[in-house]
């Protein structure tokens, strides 16, 4: 298996980063405009296998080092050195060609942020989708957020293909729950018959997430009935903004599903803009089941979070990360919209998964 590091940018941020973090480093230092940021950022981008001072990077031991060494020399001990003065440890962001046990249970243990698998959908599965999904897709896919301890929706700028579970969420009358669970298997076939004869993201996923996991990985079951993954999401650049403006986390009602422990998303990008789009996320302890219900959003929560990650998808790309840490999509810039194929995944304390959306 081969893991790189993947594209993360670093944002300054104007608050102290102090006590110690979720992966045992210590950060005292104010990054904004210090010499400690700029030092650190270089050092990152390097770690990450960005592009220092014109050199392509290679690869020693694992970790990016400049092809061309003259006045950028760098050895082992100076990139462990400095790792400790990022706001995060690098190794929180990971590369891997394929999924395995080991890296799953890294990300389900929290011992990483995020896990990306560049190009894991074909190009002209991507292509074919994107256009089925830019047509079927025009209804808004809301966000559920927590409002005194009631759940209420908000539209962040994303249209939908299919129906989520969140919109049974404020229905007292079960008429979306039947329509949700109605409309789940058609909308997994029809978005099964625009990629043929291409496997589609979602059912590459359940095969090989299935293949890899040592216990149960399956769709989940609502009610006796199976539940719809792999939810069409399109972001126009004309409401982009609206998804940058203030985090969020994602968690499905333990009413629902009264095993889940933990959730996570996959999504597959199928159409991605040239410029921003990138998912930003912090890297502070995912929210605990027990803290979900209660849990109130800051008014401005970015205020007053560390510095953040941001990782760029490009199409193709599958990115998996926890959805109970904070996160936010960054405003994006040209004709092309962000498309993507999304899932949701629960763990539970028997580390078994199930998928739905």
């Amino acid at each position: 298996m081969d893991i790189n590091r993947s594209d993360v940018m670093m944002e300054k941020s104007k608050h102290l980063v102090s006590g110690t973090h979720q992966n045992g480093f210590d950060h005292h230092q104010e990054l904004n405009g210090s010499s400690e940021f700029s030092t650190s950022l270089k050092r990152q981008q390097l770690v990450n296998g960005n592009y220092i001072n014109g050199h392509e990077p290679g690869v020693v031991n694992g970790n990016h080092v400049p092809s061309s060494t003259s006045d950028s020399q760098i050895d082992e001990t100076s990139l462990k050195r400095d790792e400790v003065q990022l706001s995060y440890d690098p190794k929180l962001v990971i590369e891997t060609t394929e999924l395995t046990a080991d890296i799953l249970k890294d990300l389900f243990d929290d011992k990483i942020c995020v896990l990306c698998v560049r190009n894991y959908v074909p190009r002209e599965v991507c292509e074919k989708l994107d256009i089925f999904l830019q047509e079927k897709g025009s209804e808004p896919y809301t966000h559920e957020i927590r409002k005194d301890g009631k759940v209420d929706l908000e539209y962040f700028g994303v249209n939908r293909y299919g129906f989520p579970l969140n919109s049974i969420y404020t229905d007292d009358t079960g008429k979306n729950l039947e329509k949700y669970l109605s409309l789940a298997l058609p909308t997994i076939r029809s978005i099964r018959k625009a990629a043929a004869p291409y496997l589609t993201p979602i059912d590459k996923f359940r095969v090989e997430l299935d293949e890899a996991w040592p216990n149960k990985a399956n769709v989940a079951i609502l009610n006796g009935r199976k539940t719809f993954c792999g939810i069409g999401r399109i972001m126009p650049t004309s409401l982009s903004e609206l998804s940058e403006v203030q985090p969020h986390f994602d968690a499905v009602p333990t009413s629902c599903f009264p095993n889940i422990h933990k959730q996570f998303t996959a999504n597959f990008y199928l159409n991605v803009p040239d410029q921003g789009g990138e998912l930003e996320i912090w890297n502070i302890p995912p929210l605990d089941i027990s803290e979900i219900e209660s849990f109130k959003i800051p008014e401005d929560w970015r205020s007053t979070l560390p510095a953040s990650m941001k990782v760029k998808p490009g199409q193709g790309d599958l990115v998996f990360f926890n959805t109970r840490r904070p996160h936010a999509i960054t405003k994006f810039h040209g004709q092309n919209p962000r498309v993507s194929i999304q899932t949701f995944i629960g763990y539970t304390k028997e580390e078994e998964i199930f998928l739905w959306v």
